[in-house]
């Protein structure tokens, strides 16, 4: 399976005017399946996800779009993925669209209708065998009668797509640039290879799958083709989101008991500035030596203080990377 770790720039940018034009549905959509996931949706989309607002605000700054071109991005997502699917199918074997054909094109909306290879489509003009292969789909009512449309004038239709594409791919290239660190971020972070999940559906049913693209602009979707997966490059993300909470809400209540000790508190707060060898700290906060080891050992136990040897004795210091995962644990929780 190749990963081609990148921006697919078709995906992106009819993605881009699919979220320009259903931005509000789309983000209510993502926090209520957040919340049915048991995320915080407000503070997921708040940590996570905030970047789709300049994202989409600098692209809609300059794309440019006909009333009659909206039909392929009215508020219904799973048509547009599974157009954009068939598109991308098409672009990859055609680059040059303007010479599409309606066999081949016929032959990829079958594939990815009925999960298997057609090489030749009987009856492919009839537009009841057609309306026969969508009512055994899985797909909503909606986008049935959306496919069935574009099947009644194929070749017209996709190219009036990739149209929209040639002439809002500066659109695109101008936002990514604005935005460029942050996006190169996450596609640098997204996981080399697709989820447990994912290779499992791959392999029961669609086992000839090849490509993954990854998706900045639709950044939660894991959406299998048969011969292609789009997967946002924050997908991965809702799992260890959710893991990190559990950490979070578990280790928080013992942190937080451990720094409600008065004497343990001052200790940390001692150490802020430099490392201690016991005796000082025990000096320092008129403890006994005895005192101080006992409240040193807890610390140590809960990795809220490292220990160094220096001149023969042995220096305590602040955990830096601790107190990080507890500011990072207060923010997850709280914030």
């Amino acid at each position: 399976m190749e990963n081609t770790k990148r921006l697919h720039p078709f995906l992106e940018t009819l993605g881009l005017i699919y979220m320009a034009k259903n931005f509000g549905a789309v983000k209510t959509d993502m926090l209520t399946s957040l919340e049915e996931m048991n995320i915080d949706g407000n503070q997921f989309y708040k940590q996570h996800l905030s970047y789709l607002e300049s994202y989409v605000q600098v692209f809609e700054e300059s794309y440019s779009l006909k009333e009659e071109e909206n039909f392929f991005f009215g508020n219904n997502t799973e048509f547009f993925l599974t157009v954009m699917a068939i598109a991308t199918e098409l672009l990859e074997a055609e680059p040059e669209w303007q010479n599409i054909e309606q066999p081949r094109i016929f032959s990829v909306i079958t594939a990815f209708l009925t999960e298997e290879k057609i090489g030749e489509i009987p009856n492919a003009n009839s537009l009841e065998n057609w309306f026969q292969i969508l009512q055994s789909s899985e797909y909503s009512e909606d986008t049935k009668w959306r496919l069935l449309e574009l099947i009644r004038n194929p070749v017209k239709k996709f190219r009036e797509l990739f149209e929209i594409y040639r002439k809002n791919r500066s659109a695109f290239e101008m936002s990514f640039q604005e935005n460029k660190v942050y996006l190169e971020k996450l596609v640098s972070e997204a996981p080399a290879d697709i989820s447990d999940a994912l290779h499992s559906l791959v392999s029961e049913f669609h086992p000839e799958t090849k490509k993954v693209y990854l998706t900045a602009v639709l950044p939660l979707i894991e959406w299998i083709t048969p011969t292609i997966i789009f997967q946002g490059v924050l997908a991965d993300k809702l799992n260890l989101y959710q893991k990190n909470m559990r950490n979070a809400r578990e280790m928080l209540p013992q942190i937080l008991k451990l720094l409600g000790d008065k004497s343990k508190f001052e200790i940390l707060c001692l150490l802020k500035s430099h490392g201690r060898y016991n005796l000082e700290i025990a000096e320092e906060l008129h403890l006994t030596p005895a005192t101080a080891s006992h409240h040193m050992s807890m610390l140590l136990t809960n990795h809220m203080v490292t220990v160094e040897k220096k001149d023969g004795r042995v220096y305590y210091q602040l955990n830096q990377d601790t107190l990080r995962e507890i500011m990072e644990c207060f923010t997850e929780i709280f914030l």
